[in-house]
């Protein structure tokens, strides 16, 4: 009989530690998509990081200010949610131009945000892309997706464009990962754009907005 009560005893027991241990498990699956997600990402350029990106404590499905800094000063901002974001921000070794892939829900953006004080929004021939129409609709929706900056915000120059495309090319889908924000972000679960995708982004010929 005693030894009854002590094997029942036990079994309530190890079943409340069960319990207990599940309860957190479910608890931090919950809150997972808070507590692991980015908050912080290196921008590199030849290997050597030039500045931080930042995105604040919030709700994965709350709205986003994803902000780099130069040093301790903030130099520009871009605007997401759960359904935009910047896929990536590639900054140039001078530190003060920056290339954004900007994934606008809509269409894939490719855009500048340049602080050098000559900068200007004039193009330069060969232009990108080359499509006249595309080049309008992206001028127009990237002025949306920055919100605020010390620079300008300008479209991309062809070369600009070219050394992007020659960086990643030399990277592992690994490395590009490590440099992004992923546009799925669940803390225990990412998903980055692919190295293909960003890539397909930057393509000379492009056409479309969403290629």
């Amino acid at each position: 009989m005693i030894l009854a009560c002590l094997d029942t005893v036990a079994f309530v027991k190890r079943r409340r530690k069960a319990v207990i241990a599940a309860c957190i498990l479910l608890a931090l699956f919950f809150l997972s998509p808070v507590l692991f997600r980015k908050y912080r990402v290196p921008l590199v350029s030849h290997g050597s990081v030039v500045v931080v990106a930042t995105r604040p404590f919030v709700l994965p499905w709350s709205d986003n200010e994803f902000s780099v800094y130069v040093g301790e000063s903030k130099a520009f901002s871009l605007w997401g949610d759960s359904f935009d974001c910047p896929l990536l921000i590639y900054p140039f070794a001078d530190g003060k131009r920056f290339l954004c892939i900007d994934d606008d829900d809509t269409s894939v953006l490719v855009f500048m945000v340049d602080l050098n004080r000559s900068a200007t929004n004039a193009a330069q021939l060969p232009l990108w892309p080359p499509n006249d129409y595309l080049r309008n609709y992206m001028a127009y929706r990237m002025t949306h997706v920055v919100t605020e900056t010390r620079g300008i915000v300008r479209l991309p120059t062809y070369s600009e464009v070219q050394e992007t495309s020659r960086n990643l090319a030399s990277l592992t889908e690994g490395e590009i990962d490590n440099i992004s924000f992923p546009f799925v972000d669940l803390g225990i679960y990412r998903s980055y754009a692919s190295k293909e995708r960003l890539l397909s982004e930057l393509d000379p010929h492009r056409q479309s907005a969403w290629p």
